[in-house]
């Protein structure tokens, strides 16, 4: 089952529901500080979320010489990797909601 990729700014949207229950605002100011801090680390945020409900924040690290404008840009990476993302979901089942990914350059080997 494919997420739905939102950007991290998903947490900066005014919630209807925070009135009627505080624990909402609570966690939700949680998150958006793991968020400032992987960001502040370098790390570029997505939110994951599946038609079942399950969702995941990630933050994922870049190799180094690798431009990134744009979160969104890391998708088709994300996407080709459907073991990760089980996994993250699996993970979220049981509690995790944060998950950090580093993506590794792999080097040509020249013959």
């Amino acid at each position: 089952m494919t997420p739905v990729f939102l950007p991290h700014t998903t947490l900066d949207a005014v919630g209807v529901l925070e009135s009627a229950l505080p624990k909402v605002a609570i966690g939700r100011d949680r998150l958006r500080a793991l968020r400032d801090r992987a960001i502040e680390e370098g790390a570029h945020v997505l939110l994951l979320a599946w038609p079942s409900l399950d969702w995941v924040m990630l933050a994922v690290e870049v190799p180094p010489g690798v431009l990134i404008k744009d979160a969104q840009q890391l998708i088709p990476n994300l996407l080709a990797n459907p073991v990760a993302l089980e996994h993250m979901r699996s993970e979220s089942r049981k509690g995790q909601h944060l998950s950090w990914l580093s993506l590794t350059r792999h080097t040509a080997i020249k013959p």
